[in-house]
């Protein structure tokens, strides 16, 4: 039976390691209604399972699915629970929809887009909006 889960793990490992692998780095903008909002950076990565679904991270958002229609793309987000918080449930969600703008390149793809989350913690709801500048491969 460890013979089996080993080759499922290396399986596994090897479909992600070819996989198509792309990195990006953006501009969040959240806490928009605010008089004051608020900007960071996030960086993430994403594996292409097929020519339409991938799945990734993003240090904002988290764990993200993301399934591409044409040039627009719908985006589901999770964040756990972090333990150093004890007593505040920070567990997070999201669900948004972007849409590229340029991609251009051979062999190092570069892409433009934009994102607009609604990333859901508890009762309370806040919007991300995020410019992102992609490298692929």
């Amino acid at each position: 039976m460890k013979m089996v889960k080993n080759i499922a793990i290396v399986a596994c490992a090897a479909s992600f390691m070819f996989a198509n692998v792309s990195f990006h780095m953006g501009n969040n903008y959240s806490g928009l209604d605010a008089a004051e909002p608020t900007v960071a950076t996030s960086y993430g990565v994403s594996y292409a399972l097929n020519g339409t679904t991938s799945v990734g991270f993003d240090s904002t958002l988290g764990m993200l699915m993301s399934f591409n229609v044409g040039n627009a793309s719908l985006r589901m987000g999770w964040v756990g629970d972090d333990p150093a918080t004890a007593g505040a449930d920070e567990t997070s969600t999201s669900i948004g929809l972007g849409f590229t703008w340029w991609t251009g390149g051979d062999g190092f793809n570069t892409s433009i887009s934009t994102n607009y989350d609604l990333v859901g913690t508890g009762a309370d709801s806040d919007g991300n909006l995020s410019m992102v500048v992609g490298f692929g491969f």
